[in-house]
Order: structure tokens, then sequence, then C-alpha cells
């Protein structure tokens, strides 16, 4: 992993390094990390996580967002559903 600057942290999106600014990420910012700019997350989407807070794992419901930590894992999968 690249060492990210003082105001970013390193993150995997679907096995995918990238590279973000520190502070929140919403649900519909994580799809787009997936799936493109263009990925609409009002086309059913799920996601989970593992290396939060405190070793934190769960899931992000549409909507919502979250505060992102160094080395934090996201997996991102549509649902099929809108």
């Amino acid at each position: 992993m690249s060492k990210p600057q003082e105001h970013e942290v390193n993150i995997e999106v679907n096995d995918v390094q990238r590279t973000v600014p520190k502070g929140k990420l919403s649900f519909d910012d994580l799809v787009k990390l997936a799936f493109g700019a263009n990925a609409n997350p009002a086309d059913g989407y799920r996601i989970s996580y593992d290396r939060g807070h405190g070793n934190a794992s769960g899931k992000l419901k549409p909507g919502g967002s979250i505060e992102v930590v160094e080395g934090m894992d996201f997996t991102v999968t549509g649902t099929g559903q809108s």
C-alpha cells in the first residue's frame, strides 16, 4: 500500500486499494468507487465492511454514511433489485 497523505486513508473496495479523504463516505460514494461514476445507487446494492473503528464489521444501509479508517475493507455487491 502506498502511504497516504495526512488527510487521506487507504481503504479497499471490492479488493481494489483506494486512497480517499479522511472523514465520512456515503453509501452512494462507495457504490461509485466500486462500480464507477455512472453507477446508480438506486439500482440496488449491498455494502458490508470489516476493519472499521475498533476492528468493527457490519453493513451500511442505503442513505447511510460511515467514518473511514486506514485499512478498512468494503464489499459492494449488486442485488439485482431496484
